[in-house]
């Protein structure tokens, strides 16, 4: 009997081992058309509930692989499912399609020139955070597993989820909605793997255990005053100077008013509008923003600081004040189920050799993948996409000068796409062997 376990293991061994070899050897085909399709996204972004075309570009292609495909999930949401030939889990592997309302600076030859309405103003569209090399890694990953579908253990759902930078307000979407509208009931996934691009050294997976990325509430402050001519701002009350006064102690809040040694914590005004002539004083301004916390305590905290603010402004300036708190929804706090993160480490550094590290630093940054990972044990990790050389540390406070996610300049080196193929699609291969 030990025998017979022990040649079944050198079987099972020998089998991922040559998956992984076909892979190899496959990516010299493969990864010029993962390039192709990202250039392509890139150059045709489409904001959040809004991915008609890189949706049916998806669909196209995976039904063209023989993979049954539901469309129409959460708008523009996909699920496509590669039926292994072997038993196992239903492994699910995710990636988002939305651009973000950036006007593209890079200079690129597939540069984006996708220009829309974005809450009353005309905006550029752009892929400033990598999304569409998500969505091509996963089509990748897609097209080999399918191709090698009698030797896999279990099934892959791959979910192609639209709207995780946030659905517009009355609308809802993204993670959220696709597991409102049942994906999860209907195909029983048992884990969850995602990864993101960001601006890390080439080819280097990162991961970290535990709480790994914060969760986010977007506010909103509206200012009512009353609408003067600009010659004689005494005859009305002016919401512009009360949003300079709110905006200069909203900044105060993290680095003043609360204790944040032991739970990080940001607050950022992102969005300011008022008026529509040089010598008006307008009626109304509003400011919009951005909070990320990973504790729930400090974040009603920061709510009512928020408040307490604001009622304080109204009554100096004479201005009615409103405050709202988790405005087109709100994202937990993304955590990575720490015996998935143990058992598939091995996973990630045969994917990238030499050049993976373990985090032990959360990033402020935020997901709705944790919608997903709330649900199942998840694993979300980060892929570097720095050029060749601009390359300093694999270190998230050392980004050298290399643009960040969500800047106009923001780029991904296509030479790091393999990392992403490869990483995901070992954790398909090697999950059924660790749990």
């Amino acid at each position: 009997m030990k025998k017979f376990l022990l040649i079944l293991i050198a079987v099972t061994f020998y089998a991922e081992a040559d998956l992984k070899m076909s892979l190899e050897e496959e990516l010299e085909t493969l990864m010029p058309k993962v390039i192709e399709w990202r250039h392509d996204i890139h150059q045709h972004p489409e904001l959040g509930n809004r991915e008609f075309r890189t949706s049916n570009k998806i669909k196209v292609h995976l039904e063209s692989l023989g993979i049954e495909v539901e469309s129409g999930i959460a708008y523009t949401g996909l699920v496509g499912m590669i039926k292994g030939g072997k038993p196992g889990p239903t492994i699910a592997l995710r990636a988002d399609m939305d651009a973000l309302p950036v006007e593209e600076k890079t200079g690129l030859p597939f540069a984006s020139k996708v220009r829309t309405t974005y809450l009353g103003n005309e905006v550029g569209v752009m892929h400033a955070c990598g999304h569409d090399a998500h969505v091509a890694i996963l089509m990748g990953v897609a097209e080999f597993l399918a191709k090698n579908k009698e030797e896999l253990k279990g099934n892959v759902m791959l979910i192609f989820q639209p709207a995780e930078e946030g659905p517009p307000e009355d609308e809802g979407g993204g993670a959220k909605m696709m597991l409102q509208e049942g994906i999860f009931e209907r195909y029983n996934p048992e884990v969850i793997f995602g990864l993101h691009v960001t601006n890390i050294p080439n080819g280097v997976l990162s991961v970290k255990s535990g709480p790994a990325m914060a969760a986010a509430s977007a506010y909103r402050i509206t200012v009512k005053g009353v609408q003067a001519h600009g010659s004689t701002p005494w005859s009305g009350i002016d919401p512009i100077m009360a949003t300079a006064q709110l905006i200069e102690s909203l900044n105060t809040v993290v680095s003043r008013r609360i204790n944040i040694i032991n739970n990080p914590a940001v607050l950022s005004v992102g969005l300011v509008q008022a008026g529509t002539r040089n010598n008006i004083i307008p009626e109304e301004s509003m400011i919009m923003g951005t909070i990320r916390t990973f504790d729930p305590v400090l974040r009603k905290e920061i709510y009512d600081e928020i408040e307490q603010i604001a009622a304080g402004v109204a009554v100096g300036t004479g201005t009615e004040i409103k405050v709202e708190f988790d405005v087109g929804g709100f994202y937990p706090v993304t955590v990575n189920n720490p015996e998935l993160v143990s058992k598939m480490t091995d996973s990630l550094k045969q994917a990238s050799p030499g050049k993976f590290f373990e985090s032990n630093t959360p990033v402020t940054g935020a997901e709705d993948f944790s919608y997903f990972s709330q649900e199942i044990p998840g694993l979300y990790f980060w892929l570097g996409i720095n050029k060749p050389g601009a390359e300093a540390s694999a270190n998230f406070g050392d980004k050298t000068e290399v643009a960040g996610n969500h800047s106009p300049y923001f780029y991904v080196d296509d030479s790091a796409l393999d990392e992403g193929v490869k990483a995901l699609t070992y954790l398909v291969l090697d999950y059924p062997e660790k749990f």
